[in-house]
């Protein structure tokens, strides 16, 4: 699909006047409105005319998992950034079936500016549910999508930095619990396990590179049944979110199998939890009131008609704490 750019280098105008065609922002002359609708037709975006004169000042933020702390923490900061830039942020649970769509689509129909999408829901349901123009910002991936841009985190270097510190705690059979590669940020953190086992000298091992629904209760499912039958090959276990390390972390303790000192145990976000489990868990920092304050910023400027290039966060660090410790002696090297 075209991207405002592209639409607006076709019909021979600014990139604010597409916006303002099909935003109603600000009033466009007959004819270059006409260039604007020939063009988006040509390149097959289907025109649909706004049908409010004014902004709403209203924009949502769509997530998977409202029991995820990363989001709430995301949240917080961007509710505070729409505030300060007097928008009102609605905060958004989808889970991928049917009734989504109609539930997407009156979002729209209440006159929601734009959206921040924090979700795995499919592009094709988005664009089913909303119009062709509806300006959004991806946290943590790409679509071609007109009026569109993203916000990209560190992922793969976090992933190393917690792969890297297991190894040199001396742990070699690492479990890597991961969301479904199909996903961007998935499979760039499952890139970063592998990039340390590498430079390590180790062959990674497919069966400890496990894709699933990352929740609490699916992780404490796969950990009891996984933990039962490891039998201390495996010494440490990495996942790509802390409520799946909280998980492993109950599973681990419902075996009687001590943690750190038989299974030490790594998360990713460093949520405010990791510090009230017992023991604190160690987890990737990423920081989460920057994320959230870039969502909203450049979400705003795409509603207000700028050309939006993508934003990159580098910082990322390891907030080490009670879970992890070095390999035992006695165990396997």
């Amino acid at each position: 699909m075209a991207t405002l750019k592209e639409i607006a280098q076709r019909a021979g105008v600014s990139i604010t006047t597409v916006s303002h065609v099909l935003n109603g922002t600000r009033p466009v002359s007959t004819e270059l409105k006409k260039r604007v609708l020939e063009a988006m037709e040509a390149l097959g975006v289907e025109p649909r005319l706004p049908t409010r004169k004014r902004s709403s000042q209203l924009v949502a933020m769509l997530i998977d998992d409202i029991f995820n702390p990363f989001f709430t923490e995301v949240f917080a900061a961007a509710e505070a950034t729409a505030r300060s830039m007097g928008y009102h942020l609605l905060l958004l649970h989808s889970i991928e079936r049917g009734s989504d769509l109609l539930y997407l689509r009156d979002l729209e129909e209440k006159s929601v500016d734009g959206l921040i999408v924090a979700t795995r829901l499919g592009i094709a349901h988005l664009k089913k549910a909303f119009s062709a123009q509806l300006p959004m910002v991806f946290l943590g991936g790409s679509f071609d999508v007109p009026f569109s841009t993203s916000v990209f985190l560190p992922d793969k270097e976090g992933a190393y930095l917690a792969t890297k510190h297991l190894l040199e705690l001396g742990h070699r059979d690492i479990l890597c619990l991961g969301g479904s590669a199909k996903f961007a940020l998935f499979r760039e953190r499952f890139e970063g396990y592998v990039r340390a086992l590498t430079e390590w000298g180790l062959t990674p091992n497919p069966q400890l590179m496990v894709e699933m629904h990352l929740t609490f209760e699916e992780a404490y499912r796969f950990g009891m049944e996984f933990l039962r039958r490891a039998q201390g090959n495996v010494t440490a276990v990495f996942t790509h979110n802390d409520p799946s390390a909280l998980g492993i972390l109950k599973a681990a303790q419902d075996l009687g199998i001590d943690v750190p000192r038989k299974l030490s145990i790594v998360g990713f976000d460093n949520t405010y939890v990791t510090r009230f489990t017992q023991p604190p868990l160690t987890s990737v920092d990423l920081p989460k009131k920057t994320i959230g304050k870039r969502l909203v910023e450049l979400l705003i400027r795409l509603i207000q008609g700028h050309n939006v290039e993508p934003c990159f966060i580098e910082e990322v660090s390891l907030s080490v704490k009670a879970s992890t410790a070095p390999r035992r002696k006695e165990e396997k090297p």
